[in-house]
């Protein structure tokens, strides 16, 4: 069985899509659902809890706990052999499920797959990223996708149906054996937002785990409808976390060249020197909005 958690933030009418998606193409009994209200505002969940209730089971936090906490919360009620983590403004297209846990059965050495992702115009969107670091920070990616393509694909090609090994798929789709997601532990809570498939990434291939996606089954993603009205807050919540999982997986020395160059890049942008005070603070996860998510509330 696979347990479906769904992270619901004052998104109530996607989050209704998106279970009746899975709800009308994965076999009945094959499926769990848990959706996970991250403190929604009182008419939002009242009325997920009046469309959905029946459908699924609804677990409701007191605090906005987040993306990685939020699903862990639900993560500890599943009963699946498999868990599969998806944004709320996902939908399901096709039958991709039973496939994409077929291919982990067969295969010990994945620990995470993810289907093509298209947009809700229904073109073709990045379904991965390649590794975060300071390459990536000075030189992007095109430069390396043209030197060594096998080692690094354009992530914005047609792969013609096949399957690509990467550092880190979209955190929109992930699907997990369970039994390899606990064991490297499960999302880091103390990232609010961003980030969390790179650092999942790096834990799933230290344990000698792949990254996969399946570009021969597809899913569709409105990028962005859950975070669109925190627009600001969210951009700096991306460097605030993008700081800490390098920092958690480099050395101090390292780390502090990743962040001296990153100040440099914002410092020379004045529409975003608002982040830079985040990423300059000594305790740069202190400034998240995991600490701030009473301006969030609505309560």
């Amino acid at each position: 069985m696979t347990s479906f958690i769904i992270i619901n933030f004052n998104t109530n009418e996607l989050t209704k899509k998106c279970v009746d998606s899975i709800i009308k193409h994965l076999p009945e009994g094959s499926f769990e659902i848990i959706v996970v209200d991250n403190d929604s505002m009182k008419a939002d969940k009242e009325r997920l809890k009046e469309e959905l209730s029946d459908k699924c089971n609804i677990l409701e936090s007191k605090v906005n706990l987040g993306f990685g906490a939020g699903n862990m919360m639900g993560a500890n009620f599943a009963n699946g052999n498999f868990l599969c983590f998806l944004n709320s403004d996902v939908e399901l297209t096709e039958d991709c499920i039973t496939p994409l846990c077929d291919y982990l059965r067969e295969h010990d050495d994945v620990g995470c797959v993810t289907p093509q992702q298209f947009n809700a115009k229904g073109n073709q969107a990045r379904s991965f990223r390649h590794k975060t670091g300071i390459r990536h920070e000075l030189f992007g990616d095109s430069i390396f996708q043209k030197i060594c393509p096998r080692k690094f694909p354009d992530p914005d090609q047609d792969f013609n149906g096949q399957n690509i090994e990467v550092s880190q798929i979209n955190g929109s789709f992930m699907l997990f054996p369970s039994d390899k997601f606990w064991a490297v532990g499960g999302f880091d809570i103390n990232i609010f937002l961003y980030y969390e498939e790179y650092d999942m990434g790096i834990r799933m291939n230290r344990m000698g785990w792949k990254n996969i996606v399946m570009t021969k089954y597809k899913f569709k993603h409105i990028h962005g409808a859950t975070i669109k009205n925190h627009k600001s807050k969210t951009k700096r919540e991306l460097y605030i976390s993008k700081i800490y999982t390098y920092s958690k997986h480099h050395n101090c020395f390292i780390s502090a060249i990743y962040r001296l160059l990153n100040i440099v890049i914002l410092s020379v942008k004045p529409s975003k020197w608002y982040i830079l005070k985040a990423i300059i603070h000594s305790n740069t996860l202190g400034q998240s909005m995991r600490h701030q998510v009473a301006h969030l509330s609505t309560k």
